[in-house]
Formats: C-alpha cells, structure tokens, sequence
C-alpha cells in the first residue's frame, strides 16, 4: 500500500510540475540496459524536469518501429545500422537542430538525418567490436591484425555470429582490414571464410557466447566491447579485448521517435537529455559503452578500468558508411549464410 501511495505521489508531483500527465515511453531490450536507462537516466530526468518516463522491454526494437503499434512508443533505442535503414522510412518522427541543442556536441557522422535533414536518431552511446579472448588461452599479441583469425592455428577454437550480424560486422570490418570498404567487400570474404572454417561453433545469444569464453571452450572471438566490461565486472577478470592495428568497429546505438507517438515537445526534451553528455556518462559507466557527446568527461576511475581514454579509442575506431551496409544487407547475410553452408559442408 505504502509502494502505492508513494508511486501516486510521484506521478502527482511531476504532473503538478509540468501541468501535464504527459509520459515519455522508451522501448528497448531486456536486462540490465533497461535498468540502466531507467534508474541513471529516466529517473534524474524525471526529477529536473517533472515529465514522467517509462521503460518498456521489448525482444526487437526495430521490429518495434516497424509495427502497426509503434505510435505506444515515444521512443525506441535501436542498433546505428537499424537506424539508418529507418531513416530512409517514413516512420521516424523529424527534429531540427534547434529542437535538441545538444546535437552541438555529438559527431556529426553519427547523428541519424533523413532526407530532409532533419534528426531522426540520437547517437546515445558506443560500443566497438574487437576480438575477445580468454587470456588464459591466448594473449592480444596473437590477434594484432583481424587477418589472424583465419589462421589455421585456431581450428575449432573461434566461434562467429549469426549471419544477420556477421553480413554487417565482420563482412564490414574484414573488407576494411583488407583493403576494401563497405561498398567493396569482396576484399573480406576469404578472412570469413577463414573465419568460419576455424569456429566451433555459431553463437545464438550474447549470454551462450559469454559461457564459451569462460570455460575455454572458445578461446576467441569477434565480439562486444561492453560484452567485455560487463564478464569483467562479474569478475571474469581473464576475458580481455584486442583492438586490431586495422581498427575497431565502432558501434553507435541510437534511439529514435516512430512518426506519430504524440507528447512532441516532452520527447523532444528527452532525446535532447540522451544527447547530453550527463546522461551519456550515466550510460557508459554504468553498462561499459563510451559517450558520444564530445563534452563527456569520464570519471577516472572508469578510465582507469577501460585502460585507455576516449580519445584514444576514438582514433582507433572505423566507423564505415552505414548506408551502404544497410541498402545491401539482406544480399550480404544470404552470401554469408550461403558461406556458411559451403565451409562446413
């Protein structure tokens, strides 16, 4: 009853502050991301601004946009190459650099336009992909180029993604290592095919793959930096990452505004909060991604655990044309499905 009572008070108290029961709804995966958004994001927010937030946990946010229903949402978080396929669409909600100031502050190649210019998806945070080992197994010596995993040393002990997300990742980044881009990945098929001859294994979730690495079943891995943070932070202290001499994949996430959700000028001032660098290092510290507001300044000791600065991993990261993947992805994830097939048969 008391939970109640204070839950009704607090709505009452927001709503009073604003003079409206306006409620900002984002939708985004499972698990301790929602936690994250909810208790160093929403919460803060609610209380500077007095506009209510609620966090909804859905299994595919992009799907999430795309349905009939979309309009629930006044905001959706979504991978960068999801987002810029929707940007093309005409299901994102448009805003001026005016409505959200802080795009000021954010890379410019990383805020989500669409045709008219306008801003469709808010950069929030990034992750990047790089090789995960279990250093005890192995040592980032032993992965300095991404051409290493095609060495036939690691036979069946690397493990691969799923094709939707190997066509965009991998396919991406090996075409880069060897010379080729996104619009020419011919240059990376024989480092995936090297790649897939040397797996054990093709992992179906983020939590399969983090039990592989633990128990050494699979001593490598292209896979997710905050992926890392997080085994860490359980207290897997031997996963580390390699950042290849080629590059990481820089990984943006975004969140978007589906076209007809409604509160308009209460979304607005939430995506403007998401682009802050506040809420940014409120993300990053507390899920392993690194902020994409410029301004950002990460405590020290957070630093101090990722070994680097943002700086740094900046200048390392390759962040390719988004665009391009996205036009060609259902082509690229039937090739390497078809690659599939073929290295292991």
């Amino acid at each position: 009853m008391n939970r109640f009572i204070s839950a009704a008070t607090g709505v009452l108290i927001a709503t009073l502050a604003t003079g409206t029961s306006a409620e900002v709804i984002h939708a985004t995966w499972g698990g301790g991301g929602a936690r994250t958004l909810a208790d160093f994001v929403q919460q803060p927010f609610t209380e500077e601004t007095g506009i209510r937030t609620r966090v909804v946990e859905v299994p595919n946010t992009a799907g999430a946009v795309r349905s009939p229903t979309a309009s629930q949402y006044n905001a959706v978080t979504v991978t960068f190459f999801e987002g810029v396929g929707l940007s093309g669409t005409d299901l994102l909600e448009g805003f001026t650099d005016e409505e959200i100031p802080e795009v000021k502050n954010l890379p410019p190649e990383v805020v989500i336009r669409n045709d008219d210019g306008l801003i469709v998806g808010i950069p929030t945070y990034f992750a990047y992909y790089g090789i995960v080992y279990n250093d005890d197994l192995a040592d980032a010596e032993d992965f300095k180029s991404w051409k290493s995993l095609a060495d036939p040393k690691w036979k069946g002990k690397l493990a691969i993604t799923r094709p939707v997300y190997a066509a965009a990742y991998d396919l991406t980044m090996y075409a880069h290592a060897n010379g080729g881009d996104a619009a020419n990945i011919e240059p990376g098929v024989e480092l995936l095919k090297g790649l897939i001859s040397n797996s054990l294994t093709t992992y179906t979730s983020l939590a399969h793959m983090n039990t592989l690495l633990g128990t050494g079943e699979v001593t490598a891995v292209p896979f997710y930096s905050s992926r890392v943070w997080h085994l860490q932070k359980e207290g897997q202290k031997n996963i580390k990452i390699a950042i290849p001499e080629e590059g990481g994949l820089m990984l943006a996430y975004a969140v978007v505004s589906p076209k007809g959700s409604g509160n308009r000028e209460e979304t607005r001032a939430y995506l403007n909060y998401l682009a802050g660098a506040k809420s940014q290092i409120a993300v990053s510290v507390e899920g392993g991604g690194i902020p994409t507001n410029n301004t950002a300044e990460l405590p020290k000791e957070y630093l101090e655990q990722l070994g680097t600065t943002r700086e740094a991993l900046m200048a390392q990261m390759y962040v390719p044309d988004w665009k391009i993947i996205w036009d060609n992805h259902e082509e690229r994830i039937d090739m390497v499905e078809q690659l599939m097939s073929a290295v292991r048969n």
